[in-house]
């Protein structure tokens, strides 16, 4: 079992982990051209046939096969490689940004204020996390809490207006799919509050007439319409996934840039 290494042995293992980086990305480097897309592609083979096979070969009494032990290294490797990809996305923004402000391009302000944003937030994270203080905390939930999060509701807000607005143009009686749709959700808001349902209340709440009850063909369509249909879109949605994954594992996939000359 694999286990978090403590005290001054961390620095050695992290000095042999950039060596060892080092080394490797060098010898990719040396490389030719032509064997660099196949290489690619057999690693991510590998990658993927490793957790199709512990899931899929038969386990014993300890519910385990071979293959499981090296789940959680195959973890933290997964966890190394989005690290990687996190610091490659951060050098791209800054990359794409600084041109733009040393060329002066249109909104080359707003890079500016990109930059100030991301050292502010991220050098009182680091000073929170490491340097634990009054000060430093104040400082970080200024940033993060009254900062970050006030904007992330700003935009939440926004977007509902935009809901509100797409719900008019999607609710305009132009058609029979549009007068059904209208129909429906006019009914679901009426169940939803206390007015709309107090004009079905005469209504008997047992038998027949009961299915009449505002509240009660709301629950009807929620339940039996609109449920089979999010469950079909998600069954969509899986078999997509599910379809884009695999022509990612055995590298089918194309587009501008698995066409690129790597």
């Amino acid at each position: 079992m694999f286990r978090p290494v403590q005290g001054p042995a961390v620095w050695g293992y992290i000095i042999g982990a950039l060596v060892a980086s080092g080394v490797i990305f060098f010898l990719l480097t040396l490389i030719p051209g032509r064997f660099r897309k196949p290489l690619i592609a057999l690693i991510t083979f590998l990658a993927g046939l490793f957790y199709a096979l512990e899931f899929f070969w038969p386990t014993g009494r300890d519910d385990t096969n071979f293959l499981t032990p090296f789940i959680d290294p195959a973890g933290q490797m997964a966890q190394v490689l989005q690290a990687f990809a996190l610091g490659l996305g951060v050098y791209s923004l800054v990359s794409v940004h600084l041109r733009s402000i040393a060329r002066q391009r249109s909104g080359w302000g707003f890079s500016v204020v990109l930059f100030a944003a991301l050292f502010a937030i991220a050098i009182s994270g680091l000073l929170n996390a490491y340097r634990p203080n009054r000060y430093n905390q104040n400082v970080f939930n200024f940033f993060f809490v009254g900062g970050l999060q006030a904007l992330d509701s700003t935009m939440f807000s926004i977007i509902a207006f935009y809901i509100v607005s797409a719900a008019y143009r999607a609710f305009r009686i132009r058609s029979v799919e549009a007068t059904i749709l209208l129909s429906s959700a006019f009914i679901v808001m009426l169940g939803q509050v206390a007015l709309g349902q107090a004009l079905t209340n005469w209504l008997p709440a047992e038998g027949f007439g009961a299915n009449l009850r505002v509240e009660n063909i709301r629950t009807w369509i929620l339940t039996r319409v609109n449920s089979p249909a999010v469950l079909a879109v998600d069954f969509g949605l899986g078999m997509g996934a599910l379809a884009t994954a695999l022509r990612l594992w055995l590298s089918l996939e194309r587009g501008s840039y698995f066409d690129r000359e790597l």
